[in-house]
């Protein structure tokens, strides 16, 4: 019974932020996340799928300018934000001829 209960309390953990979300996370998803932050101009670093201390720092850029504690960990509600602000910027292309 107890083994069934895991995965719900793992994604509880996750969107309650109880752990942070950067432990969750593959080498491609930091890269992901380096791309959106370089495309929302707070970093402008390689994007190597490290968390190091240039992705930290725009982390935490990020999260000042959208009112949110600065902590610099890659958290539900940091990537929730992360992924809105980017999908807002981004504009549909238009077809030829429109």
């Amino acid at each position: 019974m107890y083994k069934k209960m895991i995965p719900i309390l793992v994604c509880l953990m996750f969107t309650f932020s109880v752990v942070n979300f950067a432990f969750g996370m593959d080498q491609r998803m930091i890269m992901d996340y380096q791309k959106k932050l370089k495309t929302l101009g707070y970093y402008s670093g390689e994007e190597t799928g490290k968390l190091d201390a240039t992705t930290i720092a725009a982390i935490k850029a990020c999260q000042k300018a959208c009112g949110m504690k600065e902590t610099g960990k890659m958290d539900g509600k940091t990537c929730a934000v992360i992924d809105k602000t980017v999908k807002g910027k981004e504009q549909p292309m238009k077809e030829k001829g429109q």
